[in-house]
């Protein structure tokens, strides 16, 4: 029987991240990394990584919602420590990302409207 922990850490006060770990036997066997930054009084999910659906995978999601397949032959446990060490180094970065990337959406919408 598998048990499921769930924990966050806050990174600043408007960023966090949540960790899921499925522990099977005393060994991860399933993990998710999510950050998620408060951005406009609304929690946004920005970056992600797991491997919940069957193969490990991360999602950007200031680029869209898919799945980027990661290539890793390590264990689960060093997996995670370099993932969460790759958000805690980078999560500014993909904050930006994710903002400017809402910013283009929204000049894309005001174009259509305009155009329609």
């Amino acid at each position: 029987m598998s048990k499921l922990k769930k924990f966050s850490k806050f990174l600043t006060s408007e960023d966090l991240l949540d960790i899921t770990l499925e522990i099977k036997k005393k060994e991860i066997k399933k993990f998710a990394l999510n950050y998620r930054a408060l951005i406009n009084n609304k929690w946004e999910q920005i970056y992600r990584v797991d491997n919940f659906h069957g193969f490990l995978h991360e999602q950007r999601f200031w680029r869209g919602k898919e799945p980027i397949p990661i290539e890793e032959r390590l264990s689960n446990n060093i997996i995670i420590d370099k993932y969460v060490d790759f958000i805690v180094n980078n999560f500014y970065k993909f904050k930006h990302y994710f903002k400017e990337s809402k910013k283009n959406e929204t000049k894309r919408s005001r174009k259509k409207v305009k155009r329609d």
